[in-house]
């Protein structure tokens, strides 16, 4: 899936009641991305092609180990269990939290429940790039019957049920939280469903 739809799905999901916990959840959704990103950055800036870089590099075992730890099972996991015990803790005894003395602990759970929801669905929508999720105790792979991007396996069907949903939670956010700054930034992901495919198909001729 892409990055733009996992920010915005895990603000949707984790990001109430304030906007402060929406940025970290959509931090959260882009961060399994980041190695990526960081990789690629400086390869370009070395002077390689985007055709190189995913038709080449990407395969090589220290970037797959990469791509393993970023969408880490056992990272995200980890600390959504510990953040989301602490909240547990933090609860008033009427049963709820008071937003205002709950310290860290919701920001963490967004971001890292977010995350591990990002690695999750990655790994339902991988097929030959699929991630090491429980590196490094094991190097198995689940190879899905479906690839977010691949139209050998309903990757266009996938794609468009992709952007309905982003289009729908764009929606949902837009009319949820009233801070300008999360609206513009609703709206540039909203400009990514159209820009992220038109990018790659003339990067990659494909």
């Amino acid at each position: 899936m892409n990055s733009q739809t996992h920010i915005i799905m895990g603000a949707a999901l984790f990001g109430k009641p304030m906007p402060r916990v929406a940025w970290a959840a959509a931090a959260g959704g882009l961060v399994p991305d980041l190695p990526m990103f960081v990789i690629i950055g400086a390869l370009r800036t070395s002077g390689h092609s985007f055709h190189e870089i995913f038709r080449e590099i990407y395969w090589e075992h220290w970037w797959q180990i990469a791509n393993g730890l970023g969408h880490s099972f056992w990272i995200w996991g980890g600390l959504a269990a510990i953040s989301g015990a602490l909240i547990c803790r933090q609860r008033n005894v009427q049963g709820h939290m008071l937003a205002d003395r709950a310290g860290n602990a919701p920001l963490a759970f967004a971001f890292s429940a977010s995350a591990l929801l990002h690695s999750f669905i990655d790994f339902l929508c991988h097929r030959d790039d699929a991630h090491m999720h429980l590196w490094p105790f094991t190097e198995w792979r689940f190879r899905s019957p479906v690839s977010y991007w691949d139209n050998r396996y309903y990757g266009e069907w996938f794609g468009l049920f992709e952007a309905a949903v982003g289009v729908l939670l764009v929606v949902i956010l837009f009319r949820r939280y009233r801070s300008w700054l999360l609206r513009f930034a609703l709206l540039v992901v909203l400009a990514l469903y159209v820009a992220v495919p038109t990018f790659w198909i003339f990067s990659l001729g494909s």
